[in-house]
């Protein structure tokens, strides 16, 4: 049988044995092609897990980094503020000590400056005593005589 197409060429007719080859041939490609991209589908799948178990890993890891960074800092803090607190303690004692020191030499010092009552008494008798006596040995020094000049004119 010959049949002509709507182009008017004249085609020879398949057989259905050729068509139902050429259509299980059709199928055969198109279920490797759909098999490769169940297989791509696959490989795919395969590289998002293991990408995802990766940056699990990465973020665990860097989440352990940070949390041991953290608690280096705090216990770093902590050892300084208590190394910290301990010298304040040890120079607030150690001034309380240098005050006493202080009080104590002032007072030992003071004692050696401020006599008791009766040296004091004696000192002030004794200084007005030799206020007295210059006061009266100026009125008798050959100094405070007028001069020959100033006898003539009185």
């Amino acid at each position: 049988m010959i049949s002509t197409s709507m182009t008017g060429k004249k085609t020879r007719p398949f057989s259905i044995k050729q068509n139902i080859s050429s259509l299980n041939q059709q199928i055969k490609t198109k279920e490797k092609l759909v098999q490769k991209i169940i297989d791509q589908k696959r490989d795919l799948r395969q590289s998002y897990i293991e990408a995802m178990a990766e940056i699990r890993k990465n973020t665990s890891n860097e989440l352990a980094s940070i949390e041991s960074t953290q608690n280096n800092f705090t216990s770093a803090m902590d050892r300084l503020d208590n190394e910290e607190e301990v010298f304040s303690l040890e120079i607030k004692e150690l001034s309380e000590r240098r005050a006493q020191l202080n009080k104590s030499l002032i007072d030992q010092n003071a004692n050696l400056f401020i006599p008791n009552k009766i040296t004091l008494t004696l000192i002030i008798i004794a200084l007005i005593t030799l206020s007295a006596g210059l006061l009266l040995s100026q009125e008798h020094s050959p100094f405070n005589r007028p001069s020959p000049e100033k006898e003539m004119q009185d």
